[in-house]
């Protein structure tokens, strides 16, 4: 009885960490030996995606309407944390805007959910 419970409880909790997991728009984004989430607030992210230009370049290759285009654009490089706007905006997208936005990145030389180098 106790055992079952347990197998019950454990397997809800294990069903609600990967709907979790898998409803989340976040992604890892890595170039040139450097890995990092999309929305993280590191300065590394801006020095890559912002200050060359990539994310420019990645946004105009994505295909994605003009206004979401800025507001990713503006919450990736704005100075200050705007991970919630960020990660509100990366849900507020569509299946398809998502995919395009991913393969975007790969189009520009950035590999999606590698976590480093071995």
């Amino acid at each position: 009885m106790i055992l079952q419970r347990f197998l019950s409880c454990s397997a809800v909790l294990i069903a609600a960490l990967i709907a979790d997991g898998c409803s989340s728009r976040n992604f890892i984004v890595y170039k040139d030996g450097t890995a990092f989430y999309v929305t993280s607030d590191c300065a590394r992210r801006k020095q890559v995606l912002c200050d060359s230009g990539d994310i420019g370049r990645v946004l105009g290759d994505s295909g994605l309407p003009a206004p979401l285009r800025n507001a990713l654009g503006d919450r990736m490089c704005a100075s200050g944390n705007e991970k919630k706007a960020l990660l509100s905006v990366l849900e507020g997208m569509t299946d398809e805007q998502h995919a395009a936005l991913k393969d975007a990145f790969r189009k520009n030389g950035y590999e999606i959910n590698k976590v480093a180098d071995s």
